[in-house]
């Protein structure tokens, strides 16, 4: 069977391993010179720099920059920016990638076994590809017209060809472990691997299920908030470490504890996003609209916290509100009575009065006995015209009345 995305692949021998093999096999080859330096005295003249004291790393560029530039090139030779139709609309959804965790978590956990970075690549590709079509999916149920800070998918193409694409994306997760087995990896993984992403996308879809049946549940406990996370988030983040172990040739209790890794990483992962809308720095960088749960009625951890500890006088179903947001989720309208509040003390307003900072208000000691006129109320007949908005009484011509007229 021939490439299904034919063109050059990223070279893949600059990125280190940083996670060796704990038995490397010897090397054959002769030892380096530990002191290479020709200069009998390094300290008196040019030469070349000292060797590093054997056992020491070498000095290498983050694994985790040099992995998602080798993602990123991956994902533009499958889809090219001349890309048309369906691999258009995945180019996207694909490019720029988000935090790419759940394929970085692939090729790390394959790594730490000893296994080849180039043979799992395809897997980590496909597992990001299964993450992008459910966020497709989830913006359409969710209708959020944003995605990592541009029009979502089916708002630049439509909902039906977004729910096709997201489609096709689960599959090419599968698609992706024949890719493996042409590379080199044997055919007993490939199948146990398929198995682990099989379960794993039952569970995701079982837990986007129970959670649209959860919506406005504040009565729900953290047990079944934390269940209902696992299902949705954790499950992909522990396949992602069990398919790269499996792949890279792991054994079965390495490959289960790495499982429990990601599934503990996960259910972090979902408690700490549900927390973002909240945090006013990270609500403005999340690419996203902030008051999406709260508009869903998806019941997030901190709105069933809330809710626990809220005050039973308080209105029920009153929910801690998005950074930037009222009451009812719109951004609040400045309320032109307190303009000036935050001035300096002896400023004065445009209409005269001292702004009030803090504490009740206190009339002035020389104001406490002076006698107050009497303000003729709203509709009664007034000699001289008609009742203003401030008041005071004006002719209907426009001429002073009695009262706005200055005294001698």
């Amino acid at each position: 069977m021939s490439d299904p995305h034919p063109g050059p692949r990223p070279r893949l021998d600059p990125v280190p391993n940083p996670h060796p093999h704990p038995h490397p096999r010897p090397s054959l080859d002769p030892a380096p010179n530990p002191n290479p330096n020709p200069n009998p005295n390094p300290g008196t003249g040019p030469g070349p720099v000292p060797a590093r004291p054997s056992g020491s790393p070498p000095d290498s560029p983050s694994p985790r920059i040099e992995f998602a530039e080798l993602l990123e090139a991956e994902f533009g030779r499958r889809w090219p920016g001349r890309s048309v139709g369906l691999d258009a609309v995945h180019r996207y959804a694909m490019i720029p990638p988000g935090k790419l965790l759940r394929p970085l978590l692939v090729l790390h956990a394959a790594l730490t076994v000893g296994g080849e970075l180039g043979a799992v690549l395809p897997a980590a590709v496909g597992i990001e590809g299964a993450h992008v079509g459910s966020l497709l999916h989830d913006d359409i149920i969710d209708r959020d017209t944003q995605r990592r800070g541009r029009a979502a998918v089916h708002t630049e193409f439509g909902p039906a060809q977004a729910v096709v694409a997201g489609n096709a994306l689960f599959f090419s997760w599968f698609a992706a472990l024949s890719e493996c087995g042409r590379l080199g990896v044997p055919a007993d993984r490939v199948e146990r691997a398929m198995a682990v992403q099989a379960e794993a996308g039952v569970a995701i879809c079982r837990g986007a299920f129970d959670e649209l049946a959860m919506r406005g549940d504040l009565e729900l406990g953290v047990g079944a908030y934390v269940a209902m996370a696992r299902a949705k988030t954790a499950v992909l983040l522990a396949a992602a470490c069990r398919v790269g172990a499996i792949l890279g040739g792991g054994d079965a209790p390495t490959t289960e504890l790495l499982g429990d890794f990601g599934d503990h990483l996960g259910i972090c992962f979902q408690i700490r996003d549900d927390v973002l809308p909240y945090d006013p720095i990270a609500a403005r960088a999340m690419g996203k609209p902030s008051d999406s749960d709260v508009r869903n009625r998806r019941p997030t951890l901190p709105v069933l916290i809330a809710h626990r500890r809220a005050d039973p006088q308080e209105p029920r179903g009153a929910a801690p509100r998005p950074a930037g947001r009222d009451r009812t989720g719109a951004r609040p309208v400045p309320d032109p009575r307190r303009a000036g509040a935050d001035r300096s003390p002896g400023h004065r307003a445009r209409d005269g009065r001292r702004p009030r900072l803090q504490g009740p208000r206190t009339p002035h000691p020389s104001a406490r006995h002076r006698p107050r006129r009497p303000r003729p109320r709203l509709g009664a007949p007034h000699p001289s015209g008609v009742l203003s908005r401030h008041g005071s009484t004006r002719s209907p011509r426009g001429v002073p009345a009695r009262d706005d007229l200055p005294e001698a």
